[in-house]
C-alpha cells in the first residue's frame, strides 16, 4: 500500500479536529527533529508517515474519554494504553507498512523502561523516541481539557528534566536544537505543501 500524501491527508480528515491538529504538529517537528540529526531521506521519509498515524488508534476511542477533564480511572487508561496496539491493527491490514508500526506501537516507551511494553533505553526503536518527545512537547503547548497549557519554554524545561527518564538524552538535545531552529517559522509553515513534498518524492 502506497501511503501518498492525498492518501494520508484523507486519513486525517476522519480524525477529529485536535487529534488531527496534534498528528500534524507532531509529523512537522518530527521530519525536523530528523534532519537535524542527520537521518537519511528513506528514514525522515518513514518518519513523516508513522508520526502522521502515530495516534491513529485514538479515532477508535471515544473521544470523550480521551478529552475527559478529570483524572482517568485505571479501566479509563487501560483503555486509552489500547490506542498503540489499535493503531497497529488498522495499519498492518495494508500491505508493506511494517516500517511505520514500531513508531505506532511504542511511541509511549520510557527510557526507564516504564512506558506501555516494558521497552527500555536503546531498545526503544530512535523513531519511536522522535514521536514520544515530539509528541509530548506538542500535548504540553497544546490545549487540553486536563491540564493548563505550558509555553515553549516551560515545555522545553519539562523535557530536560525528564530526559534519561522518560526520554532519551539526546533527542531530548537535538528537539531542543530544532525547536531554536524553526521556532520564528513555526506558525507560517505550509504543513501540506512541505510535508507532501517530502512523502511523495
Amino acid at each position: 500500500m502506497l501511503f501518498n500524501s492525498q492518501f494520508l491527508k484523507t486519513i486525517l480528515e476522519g480524525f477529529s479536529d485536535n487529534l488531527c491538529a496534534h498528528s500534524r504538529n507532531v509529523c512537522y517537528l518530527s521530519v525536523k527533529v530528523a534532519e537535524q540529526a542527520g537521518f537519511d531521506k528513506q528514514q525522515i521519509k518513514t518518519l513523516a508517515i508513522g508520526a502522521l498515524l502515530h495516534d491513529i488508534g485514538k479515532s477508535c476511542i471515544d473521544e470523550g474519554l480521551i478529552n475527559k477533564p478529570g483524572k482517568l480511572t485505571q479501566e479509563e487508561f487501560s483503555m486509552i494504553r489500547q490506542h498503540t496496539s489499535l493503531g497497529a491493527t488498522i495499519i498492518n491490514s495494508f500491505e508493506n507498512c511494517e516500517d511505520y508500526l514500531p513508531i505506532i506501537l511504542y511511541h509511549h516507551e520510557r527510557w526507564d523502561g516504564k512506558g506501555y511494553y516494558g521497552l527500555q533505553g536503546e531498545d526503544i526503536p530512535e523513531l519511536a523516541g522522535i514521536v514520544s518527545v515530539v509528541d509530548a512537547f506538542d500535548a504540553m503547548t497544546s490545549p487540553r481539557p486536563y491540564q493548563k497549557i505550558k509555553t515553549i519554554t516551560e515545555a522545553l524545561k519539562e523535557l530536560q528534566n525528564h530526559k534519561g527518564l522518560q526520554f532519551s538524552p539526546h533527542l531530548v538535545d537535538v528537539f531542543e536544537i530544532s525547536m531554536l531552529n524553526i521556532i520564528k517559522d513555526i506558525n507560517t509553515v505550509d504543513f501540506y505543501q512541505e510535508i507532501s513534498r517530502l512523502i511523495d518524492e
